[in-house]
């Protein structure tokens, strides 16, 4: 088996290519931002590195890292998870923690144990849902329309909020400049009521076809109105009209609402997820 490591997210979107079209659920996430990066969208960090697992010569799975985040895995035989286990603490690499499909995570954190001794403090546990057949909810009182730049400062608040709400023990993020760069690209969805905004939800461009739906927000004073489902619903139906094939997002399985609401809208269930992080990290 071997292992590449890559700093050019161009070549490694190359070479990763086939394998990713296969799969492009559980590497949308690699999919989306390494294709952003390539085409100046979003940052490239100098520490970035791209993974690929090859058994004689074909693709079996594909990693990031873009410090200060983790390193992100997507579906592979546990083999190739402990042999990137192997590669990257080879290269005497620092990782906060992994995040990816379950069962790769899994497999790359029993070998990483048995390397360095680190075994993770926390666990989230997660779902990635694919769209099934599109079902908006009927009864919310609102419509759906794109954001904004007169739109910003609320957005940027709801990013922020967002983050201290659902992402408490992830590294912080500068949520304005995120709010402004996809406000910009034309990938936030609002839920206005009466002209108000009341509910958000942004929307990936798409990686071999997929869009993936998140952040959602809903201000507290304006849960339980069904604005979360209704936003969602229109954000998802603005991908598939921009030319999205499938249309995914994550949920977080301690989160029994959300999680029923997404069905309810016509999300399937795709493959569980894990994120994991190192103590003190």
């Amino acid at each position: 088996m071997d292992i590449r490591f890559s700093d050019d997210p161009g070549a490694f979107a190359t070479l990763a290519a086939e394998f990713m079209k296969a799969d492009p659920f559980s590497t949308n996430v690699i999919g989306v931002h390494s294709s952003g990066v390539v085409a100046g969208l979003r940052p490239r960090g100098p520490q970035d590195i791209w993974a690929v697992m090859l058994e004689q010569k074909r693709v079996i799975g594909v990693a990031m890292q873009t410090p200060p985040y983790n390193l992100f895995v997507s579906r592979m035989p546990a083999e190739a998870a402990h042999r990137l286990a192997d590669a990257i603490d080879g290269v005497e690499r620092a990782i906060p923690g992994v995040s990816g499909e379950t069962t790769a995570v899994s497999a790359f954190l029993d070998r990483w144990a048995e390397l360095c001794g680190e075994v993770p403090s926390g666990e989230v546990a997660m779902r990635m849902y694919r769209l099934g057949r599109l079902r908006h909810p009927s009864g919310v009182v609102g419509e759906a329309r794109p954001a904004g730049r007169d739109d910003a400062g609320v957005i940027r608040d709801w990013f922020a909020a967002f983050q201290a709400e659902a992402q408490r023990d992830g590294p912080a993020h500068d949520a304005a400049s995120i709010a402004d760069r996809r406000i910009a690209a034309g990938e936030v969805t609002l839920w206005a009521r009466a002209g108000e905004p009341v509910s958000m939800a942004a929307c990936s461009p798409p990686a071999c076809g997929v869009a993936r739906v998140g952040p959602v927000y809903t201000p507290p004073a304006h849960r339980r109105h069904g604005f979360g489902a209704a936003v969602t619903a229109g954000a998802t139906a603005q991908a598939l009209e921009k030319g999205a094939v499938h249309v995914v997002l994550y949920t977080d399985l301690a989160n029994p609402t959300s999680n029923s609401v997404y069905r309810s809208i016509g999300y399937l269930a795709d493959h569980d997820a894990v994120e994991r992080r190192f103590a003190g990290q």
